[in-house]
This record gives structure tokens, sequence and C-alpha cells, in this order.
């Protein structure tokens, strides 16, 4: 199988599968506490891990490792976003992947992801600004990831912007007025 086929295979299967919301239910969180230290200390070696494979170009290695190192700590925003950020920009780029169709299944993956997260970590409003962010940076880099193209994903960000704003995200609630503009802009 040449590279483009293996890429387009991985991107299908992964975004099918991998990040899909009928996922096992993650650890008891009375085990994870009593873990403690051991189970924040297993997931950063798996971030490790997840890093050198990305790196040596091993993707689907690396995303198995990420939910493993998910599973072990999924209290950390760090992790979800680090995880969303490689799927929107990196496994989504332009650059990488050049047919609209894998480059808008590994952006929603990543989208999806952040909304997972969400209902796991510490800091739920943090993941909300980052998910409006990322839909914006996306506006302007590659606005066909939307049918209707820009707009579409800075109406979006609004969107998260506003559910960040609403569970107290202080930066996204001063970005709303600057944003509102943008998307009322004919």
């Amino acid at each position: 199988m040449n590279a483009r086929a293996s890429s387009a295979v991985l991107a299908v299967a992964f975004a099918a599968l991998a990040w899909s919301t009928a996922r096992p239910a993650p650890p008891d969180p009375l085990v994870l506490r009593l873990l403690g230290p051991l189970a924040e200390l297993a997931s950063e070696v798996q971030w490790l891990r997840f890093r050198a494979a990305v790196r040596a170009g091993e993707e689907a290695r690396g995303l198995r490792l990420a939910e493993s190192a998910l599973t072990w700590n999924p209290r950390a925003n760090a992790g979800w976003e680090t995880v969303a950020s490689h799927l929107v920009f990196d496994l989504a780029s332009t650059a990488r992947e050049p047919e609209l169709a894998r480059r808008r299944a590994w952006f929603e993956a990543g989208l999806a992801l952040l909304a997972r997260g969400r209902e796991r970590v510490e800091r739920p409003a943090a993941l909300e600004l980052a998910r409006g962010l990322f839909l914006l940076g996306k506006a302007e880099l590659d606005p066909e990831l939307a049918p209707g193209g820009a707009a579409e994903l800075q109406r979006r960000a609004y969107e998260a912007f506003e559910a960040a704003a609403a569970l107290g995200e202080a930066r996204a609630a001063a970005l709303l007025p600057q944003l509102r503009a943008e998307v009322e802009r004919p």
C-alpha cells in the first residue's frame, strides 16, 4: 500500500473509531485518586512516548499512547489540548493532508476530543476557550474545512467562546464583543 493510501486508511479509521464518543468507561475516579501521583507519572511517561512516536512519524502508535495518557490522568486539561491541537493543526493541515475530506475528518476528530474532554477535566471552560481558538485559527488558515467557510467556523468559535464565558472563562468573555462584530458582519 502506498503512503497516500495508508494515510487515507489511517485518517478514516482513526476519525471513525479512535475518537468516537462510544468509548469504554474511564477508570474509576476512586482508583485514580488512590494511585495519585503514580497515575500522573504513568500519564507523563505516556506523553513522552506520544511525542517520540509523533516525531518518528508513527501516528497510530502515538495516538494510542495519547489515549492511554488521557486515561491515566483525565482531569488534566493540557493532555486534551495537546492531542486536539495535534489533530486540528498538524494532521488536518493543508501541508500534510491535501485531501479535504481527510482534513475535515482530522479536524472534527480534534473538536470531538475537546468535547469529550470537557466532561472530565478540572477546567472545562479552558477547553471551550481552546475550541474557540482552534476554530478561529482554522477560519483563517483553512476555511474550506466547514461547508459554510470562514463564516461558519467563526460562528462556531463564537458559540465556543459563549460556552467558555458561561463557565467562567474571563478571556473568552473579553473576546466575545470583537468576535460578535465579525460574526454579524455581512
